[in-house]
């Protein structure tokens, strides 16, 4: 996704590795996303002191609909169980 001024901040996280499972949790919901972050914590994996740190944008559209994939993923909600398909997995489903 190119960088676009439409684009708002989402989330501010720890460490490239949470930054991509929930840039594919948007994304396979069909929500843009993009990341931004600084090389040293990415090269040598760290997460102190802000280094590794990584932010989450998305377009301004997509942000209510983002906000809430991540509270469902707060909730427990994105989780599937070993016989469920996505559908099923909606809040009102459990």
């Amino acid at each position: 996704m190119s960088s676009q001024n439409n684009e708002v901040k989402l989330i501010r996280i720890p460490g490239g590795i949470n930054a991509e499972a929930i840039m594919t949790a948007l994304r396979g919901r069909g929500i843009p996303v993009r990341s931004q972050g600084e090389a040293l914590g990415a090269i040598y994996g760290l997460t102190l002191d802000g280094l590794g740190e990584v932010t989450l944008f998305v377009p301004e559209e997509y942000l209510d609909e983002a906000r809430s994939i991540l509270e469902a993923g707060e909730h427990g909600y994105l989780l599937l169980a070993d016989n469920e398909t996505p559908d099923e997995a909606e809040p009102g489903n459990r």
